[in-house]
C-alpha cells in the first residue's frame, strides 16, 4: 500500500503541479471544462509552549503542505486524491518521547500513513486522507474510498458526527480526517434525503455503519440517525434553524453498549448552540456540551492532548460552556476570541485568534491557547501555547 502511495504521489505531483487547475488532457479552449483540478497550500507554523515554571519554554516548528487532486472522468464520475505532509523539527521533536509514533496514526482499513524521516530532531510525515471514487446521477451520490463523512451541524462540538469527529482545538486541520467508507446518498427534494455510510475498520471496535435522514419542517432543517458505532448502538437527532434573527442549532446522540444493552447505562452526548451577526461586523456565539460520561475532575484537562476524540467524547468534562465573539476590524483584519468554561471541574480555557489577509493567497494568524484549573487549592495557569502561522494557498 505504501508503494502505491509513493507511485501515486510521483505520478500526480510532478506532471501537473505547474498546470494549476488546467486539464490534464489536451482539449480546445471552447469545448469542454477542465477535467483535472489541482489546489493546495503551504503553511509555516512557529509554536511556543510554556507554563509559569522557570525554564519551561518549549518551541516547535513545522511546515504543513497539502495537495488536492481531482479528476472528472465524465459528468457523473470523478476521482479524488488529497495528501497531507508535515515536516517537524526542533525541541518539540527532540524532547517528546515517541513523537513519530504519536503522529503516525492510521485508524482506517488502508494503511496510507507514512513516516518518511524519523531523526532525533526531525520528523517528516505524510498521510493520504482522501482517496475516493464518486458517481452521481439523478439524486444519487455514491462515494467509495477514504472520504470525509460530515454529519455535524453545530459549530463547536458535533455528537452526530459519528465518522469524523472534529477537534475544536485543532485549528490547523480545516479539512478534518477522513474515513475508509462506502457512502450512498439520495436527495429526494430540497433538503430532504437519505445518507447511508459504512466504514469497516481493522476490527469491530473501529467499525461504524449508520443511516441518516434529513428533512425540513417549520423552517428548521432536521436530521435523525441510527446505527452501529464501534461497540455501541447509536441513535441521534440534530436541527438547525433560527429564533428571530439568531441562529439556533443542536445535536444529541445516545450511545448504548451492544453486548450488554439490557443492564448497562448508555452515554448521552448533547450540544446546543446559538449565534448572531450584527450589521457593524460583530459576531457573538455560544454553545453548551453535555457528556454524561464526562469527568468533574480538573485533572481531566490533561486528557485534551491524549484522549481519543470521538462523537461519544468530544470533551473530557461532563459540562462545557463556550462563548465566542468576533469582529472584522478592517476588511483584511479579523479578531476572534473563544472562552470555554467547564463548571464541574472549574476549568477555564482561552482561545484568541488574530487573522490578517496579506494578499489574495497569503494569510497570517496569531493563535494563543491558555489553560486554567484549580491546583493545590488555588486557581492556576497550567499551560500556554502561542502559535504564529503563515499560509500560502495555490
Amino acid at each position: 500500500m505504501k508503494t502505491f502511495f509513493i507511485t501515486a504521489f510521483l505520478f500526480f505531483v510532478f506532471p501537473f503541479t505547474s498546470k494549476g487547475q488546467t486539464d490534464s488532457m489536451p482539449e480546445s479552449a471552447e469545448s469542454k471544462p477542465a477535467r483535472f483540478h489541482f489546489q493546495g497550500y503551504l503553511k509555516d507554523l512557529q509554536t511556543a509552549t510554556f507554563t509559569r515554571d522557570k525554564g519551561s519554554l518549549f518551541t516547535g516548528n513545522f511546515l504543513h503542505n497539502r495537495l488536492n487532486f481531482k479528476y472528472d472522468f465524465s459528468e457523473n464520475i470523478s476521482a479524488r486524491l488529497e495528501l497531507r505532509t508535515r515536516l517537524f523539527w526542533g525541541e518539540q521533536v527532540r524532547w517528546t518521547p515517541g513523537f513519530a509514533e504519536q503522529i503516525d496514526y492510521e485508524n482506517g482499513l488502508m494503511d496510507l500513513s507514512w513516516v518518511a524521516a524519523n531523526e532525533p530532531a526531525v520528523v517528516l510525515h505524510t498521510i493520504t486522507d482522501r482517496l475516493s471514487l464518486n458517481w452521481r446521477k439523478q439524486g444519487w451520490d455514491v462515494t467509495i474510498g477514504r472520504q470525509r463523512v460530515n454529519w455535524g451541524i453545530t459549530t463547536a462540538w458535533n455528537p452526530n458526527d459519528l465518522f469524523n469527529a472534529y477537534n475544536f482545538f485543532d485549528f490547523d486541520y480545516e479539512e478534518r480526517p477522513g474515513s475508509d467508507a462506502i457512502r450512498v446518498r439520495y436527495h429526494t427534494s430540497g433538503m430532504s434525503g437519505f445518507d447511508l455510510a459504512i466504514s469497516h475498520g481493522k476490527d469491530s471496535a473501529s467499525t461504524i455503519a449508520a443511516l441518516l435522514y434529513r428533512f425540513n419542517r417549520g423552517g428548521y432543517d432536521f436530521q435523525i440517525l441510527g446505527g452501529w458505532f464501534r461497540d455501541d448502538l447509536a441513535v441521534g437527532i440534530g436541527w438547525a434553524g433560527s429564533i428571530g434573527n439568531a441562529g439556533f442549532k443542536g445535536e444529541a446522540t445516545w450511545f448504548q453498549p451492544r453486548q450488554s444493552s439490557g443492564d448497562t447505562i448508555g452515554l448521552l452526548s448533547l450540544t446546543l448552540g446559538g449565534d448572531y451577526s450584527f450589521q457593524n461586523g460583530w459576531y457573538i456565539g455560544g454553545a453548551f456540551l453535555y457528556t454524561s460520561g464526562g469527568s468533574d475532575d480538573a485533572e481531566a484537562l490533561e486528557q485534551l492532548a491524549t484522549q481519543q476524540l470521538s462523537a461519544k467524547r468530544l470533551m473530557p468534562f461532563r459540562y462545557s460552556l463556550l462563548g465566542q465573539v468576533a469582529k472584522s476590524i478592517t476588511p483584511l483584519f479579523t479578531a476572534n476570541l473563544s472562552l470555554i468554561y467547564c463548571p464541574g471541574a472549574d476549568a477555564f480555557i482561552t482561545f484568541p485568534v488574530l487573522t490578517y489577509s496579506l494578499s489574495d493567497n497569503w494569510d497570517a494568524n496569531l493563535v494563543a491557547q491558555s489553560f486554567f484549573a484549580p491546583a493545590s487549592g488555588q486557581f492556576k495557569n497550567l499551560g500556554n501555547a502561542l502559535i504564529f502561522r503563515l499560509k500560502w494557498g495555490f
